[in-house]
């Protein structure tokens, strides 16, 4: 009786010992997967700046595991047309207005060969940078760039729902970006407004003119362009056949981010109305 209880009580003891070490390895406790990073919803937004030199698509690549790997692990991708597609035409099934995305031309970036990147012994993550430029492209397409992973030097699992991501491409510049205030047509008259001003270059927006439709239908006609000088002067003028006249002595507010507006323009109908806007960033740092 009493060997028994000496044998449990040992037991105990080698138990209490391994718990409380910090010492112990249990091994890899699941096998190493690699998968894109931000791609668990496959379409993924850049945002990028005019005046960024060197501009790049950033894609990050992941190896999941236990245990950080031991040696480099290289991993293959290819520019993957029919994710682009697929991801397309899911949209469009569930939403009737969902905007398709169009294929970044490969004279907008710059690929070195293949598609590889590494990720480092004892690290867990790897960069993809492939170059790009935004001239020559039409703002109002929505241009994306689709990568997938292929393989990997180790031959561990690719997860396959996160092997692919749409990269679509948004250029902006610091004054981009959604606003609100208010439209004055007369001295009674006085509209609130909520424009969204789309970056055109580095010191151009486009924005809807007074309170008329933004509508994609209307775009020739009911918009115009801003730009804005160094010292905060801005100059009106129209867009497409837009049919808007700058009346001076606008300005931009870098330090409250508001515009103060004055333009007139002509409707369709034919009448002209004088307008005095004031509108300010709603996402403004």
């Amino acid at each position: 009786m009493t060997t028994n209880i000496s044998k449990i009580i040992t037991v105990i003891c080698i138990c209490m010992m391994i718990a409380c070490s910090n010492e112990v390895d249990f091994g890899e406790q699941y096998k190493k997967t690699v998968y894109i990073v931000n791609s668990n919803e496959w379409l993924y937004t850049g945002h990028h700046f005019f005046d960024t030199t060197n501009d790049e698509i950033v894609v990050s690549v992941y190896c999941a595991s236990t245990k950080p790997i031991t040696s480099e692990l290289r991993t293959r991708f290819k520019i993957d047309r029919l994710a682009l597609d697929s991801l397309n035409n899911l949209f469009l099934s569930v939403d009737p207005s969902y905007i398709s995305k169009v294929m970044l031309p490969p004279s907008n970036y710059q690929l070195d060969g293949e598609l590889y990147t590494t990720i480092k012994a004892g690290e867990q993550y790897g960069i993809l940078r492939i170059p790009f430029n935004f001239a020559d492209l039409d703002p109002d397409v929505a241009f994306a760039l689709p990568v997938t992973l292929v393989s990997n030097s180790a031959d561990y699992d690719i997860n396959y729902s996160l092997r692919s991501i749409v990269y679509e491409i948004r250029m902006e510049n610091k004054y981009s970006g959604d606003y609100a205030g208010s439209s004055q047509e007369s001295p009674t008259v006085i509209r609130g407004v909520q424009p969204v001003l789309r970056a055109l270059s580095s010191n151009t927006v486009r924005m809807p003119i007074h309170n008329l439709s933004s509508d994609r239908l209307n775009i020739n006609t009911n918009f115009m362009i801003l730009t804005i000088d160094s010292d905060g002067s801005v100059a009106i003028s129209p867009w497409a056949s837009a049919n808007v006249t700058d009346l001076g002595d606008s300005f931009y507010d870098a330090t409250t981010q508001t515009f103060e507006l004055n333009y007139s323009f002509t409707n369709i109908a034919g009448n002209t109305f004088t307008i005095s806007q004031i509108i300010t960033n709603i996402n403004k740092n």
